[in-house]
């Protein structure tokens, strides 16, 4: 399926965001995603352990015994000692210490892994998902990377995103086929990424738009190799394209670009990584559903792609922006993460800054007004 942008809500989105870079739990951990963009809701883990979600909330994805939205934090109902979180389109996930999970909101497919369909306003346990390190959700499906470096996906399987060699349905974990060594594992809407210990990607799911980066546009039930890619430190997964970081600071991105998400100065698809132009110094990526976005080693972070909520943050509503834009007045960057049409992004000396649509409140900061620069959440942390 195309992704054609034909109203504030398009048809396909990116969420969810697991990013690792080292074999041991206790590092793992540290390092997992601490903020999540959903469709048009926002998670992020609190220094307590806590998590706090804000915005949209028809389904319970805000995971607080309620279907009431938020334009503020709102904290989820019994969550403690949770390391890393993820939000999908509409529903949320998060990993605890002990390496198990725990999901909310909507379960029409099986998203919320605990073997039924029915959703739930608060969080509930994914069946039989241990040794949990780190956790992405797509659109109607959710996977969670191991400690021993395999995956585990659940609900829709949707153009083969569960990685489980068929194209059906799960509502509980199932093992990703042809996937090992991996330290790093996203899920954008319909296709998911890993990174594995080599700083190679393997790649599936829905490949028609060029999102696996194979040279080809078939979808694929199993991990798929995405085709001259090495010394990868960081991937994530969009509505349609995926971008990755190298070991050298540079990005490569692949797969849909109508919006000019893969950063390269055109409108032109590619189903191969093609270079981000103009950008050094990265260390982390994001992607949302037709943009992109890095932190820089100085903290600093850029955007590119569909801007006409102000998702790249540099002060304009464009059409679109195909190349690299400073975030404005943003230092201190830790974390950062692509909504469907917004951005946000933790700070390394505590809170959190969103940018872009707000219809919903996903930006946080207690009203509905798009924003082009980046605003404060409140009551995060």
């Amino acid at each position: 399926m195309k992704i054609r942008i034909v109203s504030d809500t398009p048809r396909v989105v990116r969420w969810g965001l697991v990013w690792v870079l080292t074999t041991t739990p206790a590092t793992l951990f540290a390092s997992a995603a601490r903020i999540a963009g959903g469709d048009h809701h926002t998670c992020a883990v609190r220094p307590n352990g806590t998590v706090a979600c804000w915005g949209r909330n028809h389904k319970g994805q805000l995971g607080n015994g309620s279907v009431i939205s938020s334009r503020t934090a709102v904290t989820v109902t019994g969550l403690a000692n949770a390391v890393a979180v993820a939000a999908g389109r509409f529903h949320s996930c998060a990993v605890l210490s002990d390496g198990t999970a725990r999901c909310w909101g909507q379960n029409s497919s099986g998203q919320l892994g605990n073997g039924s369909t029915t959703s739930s306003t608060v969080p509930v346990p994914v069946s039989g998902l241990t040794g949990a390190v780190g956790i992405t959700a797509g659109a109607y499906h959710t996977c969670a990377l191991k400690s021993d470096g395999t995956g585990r996906c659940w609900g829709a399987n949707f153009s083969g995103v569960l990685g489980n060699g068929t194209f059906t349905g799960s509502p509980v974990p199932g093992a990703v086929r042809g996937l090992t060594s991996a330290v790093k594992l996203d899920s954008g809407a319909f296709h998911a990424c890993a990174v594995r210990s080599d700083g190679t990607a393997r790649c599936w799911g829905r490949g028609s738009d060029g999102a696996l980066g194979d040279g080809g546009n078939t979808d694929r039930a199993s991990a798929v190799a995405v085709s001259g890619l090495t010394g990868i430190v960081d991937i994530d997964a969009g509505g349609a394209h995926t971008c990755a970081v190298r070991s050298n600071g540079t990005a490569r991105c692949w797969g849909a670009n109508l919006s000019g998400q893969l950063g390269d100065g055109s409108t032109t698809s590619s189903n191969v990584p093609v270079t981000v132009s103009g950008l050094a110094s990265a260390t982390s990526v994001a992607t949302g559903g037709f943009h992109s976005c890095v932190v820089r080693s100085d903290g600093s972070e850029r955007c590119w792609g569909h801007d006409t909520y102000g998702q790249v943050g540099n002060g304009q509503f464009e059409v679109s922006r195909t190349t690299p834009a400073v975030v404005s007045g943003l230092t201190g960057g830790s974390q950062i993460t692509g909504g469907n049409l917004h951005t946000c992004t933790v700070l390394a000396g505590g809170g959190a800054r969103c940018w872009g649509r707000d219809a919903y409140g996903q930006l946080g900061n207690g009203t509905s007004s798009d924003s082009a620069t980046p605003v404060v959440v409140q009551n995060y942390p």
